[in-house]
């Protein structure tokens, strides 16, 4: 994520991270300026941060970047069962069959997204909520 130069590192980008990369504006606001070449301080006064503030920016988008390709990802056997864990977390026993009829519906090579996205759309806001934080704590969001 860093390239060495001769006045301090060189940040580059992310492993997966990409031009249409879903990030929050703040991210992109600095990534904008990260190309490799330039410094630390240099893409601190192009973003308009301070210099300590942009290795956890960087910190920040490799997470995102690593969640987006985790998400494009086929569905393995271990993900759909803590999904399952997630959602019966949630909702209770029910949790599993919505699982397993949704992995039923969309085929077993779909991807991680296409299936939390099936589930979220079934769910309600709170229910969403309840089950984002779930999958947050097990590294799936």
């Amino acid at each position: 994520m860093t390239a060495p130069g001769m006045n301090g590192p060189r940040p580059t980008w992310p492993t997966g991270l990409k031009d249409d990369s879903p990030l929050p504006y703040a991210l992109w606001r600095v990534m904008h300026h990260v190309n490799g070449r330039r410094t630390v301080e240099e893409i601190a006064q192009m973003a308009g941060i301070g210099v300590q503030d942009v290795a956890p920016v960087l910190s920040q988008v490799a997470t995102w970047a690593n969640r987006a390709a985790l998400r494009s990802q086929h569905v393995s056997k271990a993900q759909a069962e803590t999904v399952s864990q997630c959602l019966t977390t949630v909702l209770g026993p029910m949790g599993e069959f919505m699982v397993d009829d949704a992995l039923d519906d969309l085929g077993n090579r779909t991807t991680l997204g296409a299936l939390l996205s099936n589930l979220a759309a079934q769910l309600t806001e709170p229910q969403v909520q309840a089950f984002v934080r779930q999958l947050r704590a097990k590294g799936l969001a």
